[in-house]
């Protein structure tokens, strides 16, 4: 496969994951501002805006972040990222099915329409549906091939590196041990495992229960440890079972990292781990850019990665 057909949908699957993320947790902490006793401050909503990518920025008020998370250009936005996905979507019109690709189009220009102020929740909740709606057509329309493997393998590797980071900032932020329960929920819920969780345990929310939940539950679709089991297992299959790549490579190490690991080690230090775990998707970024991507002259990389710098360009 082309360098730049495999870059492209990668980023097709990051970018609809990321819009995914984007809707449902700005969804969810506006749900949570209004369960909450008293009237959210700035620190809430700079919380959210980090727990979304924008690292340094400071917001005053509610209106502040919605705008931002959902139409804003600078940073990771609902609206950014289903163009991204539209764009990437362009570039491999073959490779993709009519309906999938009419379902794209589609919930690009739904996030594109004036006045969505006046309905953010039918906005957030349009653009979940309709990225689970693409998924969908994705599994069941495409050829179960190299092609779909690099959009799975983008999928699982940007939920992952999202799970890690809503688990490490509300342990950091809240500690495992204690916290507010509503604060817990929302972690979950952020990750589309509240009733995943409610199956699981009887018992109350609880931090070190979370953590442990999102980061290493092997059959929670959601968690960490399954997405990264998903991204090797693509990694493989676009390999056909030669000698272990360098993705491959670095993946194991990763997986090493959560097996040496513990929901009690992760409450501890929260941000030794997450530290550990950006260095070595900042490798793995390295290595697929090498593997995969290098001639290609898009960018294989999204806003916010370790390493966001376009790879090298065909002569």
């Amino acid at each position: 496969m082309l360098s730049s057909a495999a870059t492209s949908l990668s980023l097709f699957g990051r970018q609809l994951e990321r819009a995914d993320f984007l809707a449902r947790v700005l969804r969810i902490h506006l749900e949570l501002s209004l369960d909450r006793s008293d009237e959210p401050g700035a620190a809430f909503w700079t919380g959210l805006m980090r727990l979304a990518g924008w690292v340094g920025s400071d917001v005053e008020h509610r209106e502040q972040a919605v705008e931002l998370l959902v139409a804003a250009s600078a940073g990771p936005s609902v609206r950014s990222s289903v163009a991204g996905a539209r764009q990437a979507a362009q570039a491999v019109r073959p490779s993709l099915p009519s309906e999938l690709y009419e379902q794209v189009n589609s919930l690009y220009w739904r996030v594109e329409e004036p006045g969505w102020e006046r309905d953010v929740y039918g906005l957030l909740s349009g653009v979940e549906l309709g990225v689970h709606l693409i998924e969908g057509l994705t599994e069941n329309t495409m050829f179960h091939d190299e092609a779909r493997e690099f959009v799975r393998l983008g999928k699982y590797l940007e939920r992952m590196q999202n799970t890690v980071t809503v688990v490490t900032r509300k342990t950091a932020e809240l500690g495992a041990e204690g916290g507010d329960p509503l604060e817990w929920t929302a972690a979950l819920k952020s990750n589309f495992a509240f009733e995943s969780y409610r199956l699981r345990f009887s018992a109350e929310v609880t931090g070190r229960q979370v953590v442990g939940f999102l980061l290493f539950d092997s059959d929670l679709p959601r968690s960490a440890r399954f997405c990264l089991g998903e991204a090797l297992d693509s990694v493989r299959r676009i390999d056909h079972r030669r000698r272990q790549s360098r993705p491959e490579k670095v993946l194991a190490r990763i997986a090493g990292l959560f097996d040496d690991s513990s929901p009690e080690s992760v409450a501890r230090d929260p941000d030794e781990f997450q530290a550990e775990f950006r260095r070595l998707t900042a490798e793995l970024t390295l290595a697929l850019r090498a593997t995969y991507f290098q001639p290609s002259q898009v960018t294989a990389t999204l806003p916010g990665d370790p390493t966001a710098r376009v790879p090298q360009q065909q002569q």
